[in-house]
């Protein structure tokens, strides 16, 4: 009997650990709802009355859309207005406009002055032309940290890109980086610190057919020799992820918004046909935004857009902002200007490094995605200690 009852405790606790971490593994994938602000009345046209014939949310009404706090930029907005076919539970043709503008912000790296940006269905993204809203790009980091780099370092920038330091050269003041994408060769450039503004700005042809795009800007702060090693500072990256770049055309449909305008810097997209806040539903406005109607007689509603939540809640965004780096030889690809350490000329490689320098990764615009437990060992203490009372249980009833 004392046997069954030992067994039985043990199973228990057994379940009761792989119950713990089914429970923390579906909280850190949850998903959750940004909601804007709620709209009731007895019909569409009483809601409008309310709102002098015009319903209109920017992110200062709905959390979900793009806003840069720091330079208090946004750029959409979305729109109920009155037409002649808007009435009841009716949305007229054209009376749901969404809209956004290219705006400007800051780069984290001051000296660079500041870049484009647009918000589009309550994603970042940069326009590859400044005063183009059609062809856009996810932002991967926009960071200031000062990190170090000696020959042979990598950072891995997200999204499978990374910047290697291939050679370092302290009396020439100068360093060789890279740019590698999934492994390969990108580009390459030489950077001074003794001239220019010690800045690589990284240009590339054939992104959604436009050349001559900037897609990554590296700072270099310093070169200096360490008590080993030959060593860059880097305190500026910036990098948009051109191999993922979009384009918006005039024929292309979100949802319900499928009547596409694009005029320079602003995009504005409505509604061809009617459609109806049917009771109690959710209704699909366009890409990953929605109406959630209420299941009652008057109409009242709210948009909302819904993100999965990563370990901890935090809320995933598209954009990386981690840097973390590796040491280790990086495959060249057609390289043809690496740095002499004496002379500049091409011949003498750089000394191998042997340790790097592990540098504090800071999110910028959005937060790790990155699986971690709260806690540090949370998962592993209750395993450890229903597995020490099976073991006690059944040395006691021996």
């Amino acid at each position: 009997m004392k046997r069954f009852v030992a067994v039985t405790l043990a199973a228990l606790m057994l379940l009761t650990v792989f119950a713990s971490a089914a429970s923390a593994e579906a909280a850190n994938n949850s998903t959750l709802e940004i909601r804007g602000p709620v709209y009731n009345g007895s019909d569409i046209n009483d809601i409008l009355a309310k709102n002098n014939g015009n319903v209109t949310m920017d992110a200062g009404k709905f959390a979900a859309f793009f806003y840069d706090i720091n330079n208090n930029v946004t750029t959409e907005s979305l729109s109920i207005k009155n037409g002649t076919d808007t009435k009841d539970r009716t949305i007229g043709k054209n009376c749901l406009v969404y809209k956004t503008t290219i705006g400007q912000t800051n780069y984290k790296y001051a000296d660079w002055g500041n870049y484009s940006v647009l918000g589009f269905f309550a994603d970042k993204y940069i326009p590859l032309k400044s005063n183009d809203a059609s062809k856009l790009a996810k932002l991967v980091v926009d960071d200031n940290t000062k990190r170090t780099l000696k020959t042979g370092d990598k950072l891995d920038l997200g999204q499978g890109y990374s910047l290697a330091a291939k050679q370092v050269d302290v009396n020439g003041k100068k360093v060789w980086l890279e740019l590698d994408k999934d492994g390969q060769y990108v580009d390459d450039q030489v950077v001074s610190t003794d001239s220019g503004d010690s800045t690589w700005t990284c240009k590339l042809d054939k992104i959604q057919g436009e050349d001559s795009v900037p897609v990554l800007k590296v700072h270099v702060n310093q070169v200096f020799q360490g008590a080993v090693d030959s060593i860059a500072q880097i305190d500026g990256v910036w990098l948009i992820d051109y191999a993922n770049a979009i384009k918006i055309n005039s024929d292309d449909s979100y949802g319900k918004l499928d009547d596409v305008s694009i005029s320079g810097s602003t995009i504005s997209i409505s509604n061809k046909d009617t459609f109806t806040l049917t009771r109690d539903s959710n209704v699909d406005i366009g890409q990953g935004m929605s109406f959630k109607v209420a299941d009652s007689d008057d109409l009242r509603y709210y948009p909302f857009v819904e993100k999965t939540a990563g370990a901890g809640g935090n809320v995933t965004e598209n954009t990386s902002g981690n840097i973390t780096t590796s040491t280790g030889n990086i495959t060249t690809g057609n390289v043809t200007t690496p740095i002499d350490n004496t002379t500049g000329n091409v011949s003498t490689p750089a000394e191998t490094p042997t340790s790097s320098e592990a540098p504090t990764a800071e999110n910028n615009t959005t937060t790790s995605t990155e699986k971690k437990s709260p806690i540090p060992g949370f998962g592993f203490i209750p395993g450890l200690a229903g597995l020490l009372s099976v073991v006690y249980l059944i040395r006691r009833n021996k």
